[in-house]
C-alpha cells in the first residue's frame, strides 16, 4: 500500500517545492529539506527575492557630471558652498560627493531658516548641521543660515565669509532640489557688479552634458553653481507630484505632540509610521508640513490603517504608490537611557523627537527614503 506523502508548495509563489532542478520552478536546496523543512517554505527564488527586498541598501543617485565637475574643483583647490534644505535634511549626504569635497574648504548654509520657531535658535541649527557633516568628515569652515525669500535672506554675511575664505579660489555652489541655490544667486545677482572682462553666462560645462551658471568674480576666478544633486532617498521624489506640495511647508514647521506608549503608534500620512514597542509612556514630537497629518493607532493594526487611509484618506498625505508592505521599509532603534532629546528623522518628510528612556521604536517609511537617528536638531 503506498504511503502519502504531503505536496509542499512556496509560501510566496505558490509553486511545487522540489529538489531535483535549479532550472525549473519551485526548487529549493536539498540540505535545507534535510535539515528539516521551515514551518513557512520558500523555494530558493522567492527566499533570494525576500533577502532583496530586506536588505538591499540606500540607493544614492550620483550625477556622472557632478563629480566630472568636482574632480575641477579638487584639482584646483576651489571653495565649496554646500547649501542644504534645513526641514528636509536629516543628515543622509551623497557618499559620492562627500568622497569628492572631503578635503575642500566647506561652508555649509542651511536655508529656510524662517519656518522654524522663535524658540528655534541658531545655535541649535548650527550645531545640528556641524554634527551631521562631520559624522561624514566634512568639517565645514563656516556654517551660515538664510531664510527662504527675499524678505528673509540675509546674503551679507554669507558674502564677507566667502571673501575671507576664497582667496582668490574659483566657487562651487552645490545642494539638491529646492535647497535655495537658486534664491541665494539671485539675491547675490542684485547686488552684483561685474568688473571682470567675462560675463554671466550659462553653458555646457566642459566635457559634460550639464548646464553650469558661470559668474566671473574676477578675470581669473568664477562662481560656478552646479545641477541640482538627486534627492533619490527623500519621500519628494518617490510621491506623486501633487503631494510634494502638501508635505513641503510654506508656513511655520508645525510640532505636534502625542503621548503614547507600549503598543501604540503614530501614523503621518500613509508615508511614515513610528511604533512605540517597549518602554514607557513617552511624549512623542513630529514636526511637519502645515498640510501634513498625524494619527495614532494601535501596532497591530497599522497595515489595516495604512490600508483604509489610502482608500478613504482620513490622515493625509496619502500615496496611491504604496499598495502593500513591500513597498516599505522597516526599521527598529533602542534608543539610549540618557535622557537625551532623540530625532529619528525621515528625509523629506518629517522627525520624530523624543527623551531617550531605552524604549524600543520602529520606524516604517517608503522602501529607499534615508532614515537618521541622533541628538536632536532642536533641543
Amino acid at each position: 500500500m503506498a504511503t502519502a506523502k504531503r505536496v509542499l508548495r512556496c509560501h510566496n509563489c505558490g509553486a511545487i517545492l522540489q529538489t531535483t532542478s535549479k532550472k525549473e520552478v519551485g526548487f529549493i536546496s536539498k540540505a535545507i529539506v534535510e535539515n528539516g523543512v521551515p514551518k513557512i517554505p520558500y523555494c530558493n527564488s522567492c527566499y533570494e527575492k525576500m533577502l532583496e527586498l530586506n536588505t538591499s541598501d540606500l540607493q544614492h543617485e550620483t550625477d556622472k557630471d557632478i563629480i566630472k565637475i568636482l574632480n575641477d574643483a579638487v584639482a584646483t583647490d576651489s571653495l565649496i558652498v554646500w547649501m542644504v534644505d534645513l526641514f528636509s535634511f536629516n543628515g543622509t549626504l551623497n557618499p559620492d560627493v562627500v568622497k569628492k569635497v572631503k578635503k575642500l574648504n566647506v561652508i555649509v548654509v542651511g536655508s529656510k531658516r524662517d519656518l522654524f520657531s522663535s524658540g528655534v535658535t541658531d545655535e541649535m541649527l548650527i550645531r545640528y548641521l556641524d554634527e551631521r557633516f562631520a559624522e561624514e568628515g566634512i568639517n565645514p569652515v563656516a556654517i551660515k543660515l538664510i531664510g527662504s525669500d527675499d524678505n528673509t535672506i540675509d546674503i551679507n554675511p554669507i558674502i564677507q565669509e566667502v571673501k575671507n575664505q576664497r582667496k582668490y579660489r574659483d566657487i562651487y555652489l552645490i545642494g539638491e532640489v529646492n535647497s535655495g541655490k537658486t534664491t541665494f544667486v539671485n539675491k547675490f545677482l542684485k547686488t552684483y557688479v561685474n568688473k571682470t572682462k567675462w560675463q554671466i553666462k550659462t553653458e555646457l560645462y566642459p566635457g559634460t552634458n550639464s548646464d553650469v551658471l558661470e559668474i566671473p568674480l574676477s578675470n581669473s576666478s568664477f562662481l560656478y553653481q552646479l545641477p541640482d544633486l538627486s534627492n533619490s532617498t527623500s519621500v519628494v521624489s518617490k510621491v506623486e507630484k501633487e503631494l510634494v506640495k502638501q508635505i513641503t511647508p510654506k508656513k511655520e514647521i508645525v510640532m505636534t505632540r502625542r503621548f503614547i506608549g507600549e503598543g501604540s503608534a503614530i501614523m503621518v500620512g500613509n508615508l511614515a509610521c513610528l511604533y512605540v514597542l517597549s518602554g514607557k509612556h513617552a511624549s512623542i514630537r513630529v514636526f511637519m508640513g502645515e498640510k501634513t497629518e498625524v494619527k495614532v493607532v494601535a501596532n497591530n493594526r497599522v497595515d489595516q490603517a495604512l490600508e483604509e487611509n489610502r482608500r478613504k484618506k482620513f490622515c493625509r498625505p496619502v500615496s496611491e504608490r504604496f499598495l502593500s508592505f513591500r513597498d516599505y521599509d522597516l526599521f527598529e532603534y533602542e534608543l539610549e537611557d540618557d535622557d537625551l532629546r532623540h530625532d529619528i528623522s525621515v528625509e523629506g518628510l518629517c522627525w520624530f523627537s523624543t527623551r531617550g528612556k531605552g524604549q524600543k521604536l520602529r520606524v516604517l517609511l517608503p522602501k529607499g527614503v534615508a532614515i537618521k537617528e541622533c541628538l536632536s536638531k532642536v533641543r
